[in-house]
């Protein structure tokens, strides 16, 4: 009877945690001591399907930008900013993106960036986003993943 409660239990385990979706993959933007992280706002787990094919990526990303729920990097102008991705953000290449400029001609396959934030005239106070893009499937315009971030230089 004991085997059979045990055995009953050891069952259940395994059906919860098949149960479970893995979670999205995370993404860490570090300048100097300052460092924020976060899981895809929309995820594929899926490398063949886009993110536009499970209809997610508008809405969530929109939400994220205009409510300030995107985590905030405080970055002085003209230091490094590193950006460090789970590995299986690179299995097709990824970009990091402020505003409408991808800041890599071509996409990224390594689990790590840095670029030198610019010395822009004046960045406005709410900062700003700065997206990692994961290439889908079906190339640079395909995207399998994102994640919004914002970048400020209020101390």
């Amino acid at each position: 009877m004991k085997r059979l409660a045990v055995a009953a239990i050891a069952l259940g385990s395994v059906a919860a945690l098949t149960a479970c979706e893995k979670p999205a993959p995370l993404v860490t933007v570090f300048s100097g001591t300052n460092s924020e992280w976060s899981r895809a706002l929309c995820w594929s787990h899926d490398a063949n399907e886009s993110i536009q094919a499970q209809g997610c990526a508008a809405s969530i990303v929109a939400a994220a930008s205009e409510g300030g729920a995107a985590p905030t990097i405080n970055v002085l102008p003209g230091t490094v900013v590193g950006i460090s991705v789970d590995p299986v953000v690179t299995d097709n290449g990824w970009y990091p993106v402020i505003g409408t400029e991808r800041l890599s001609e071509t996409p990224i396959t390594s689990t790590y960036f840095r670029f030198t934030f610019p010395e822009f005239q004046q960045v406005p106070e709410e900062g700003v986003e700065m997206r990692i893009q994961a290439v889908g499937a079906d190339g640079e315009n395909d995207l399998r993943g994102i994640w919004v971030f914002r970048l400020t230089t209020a101390l």
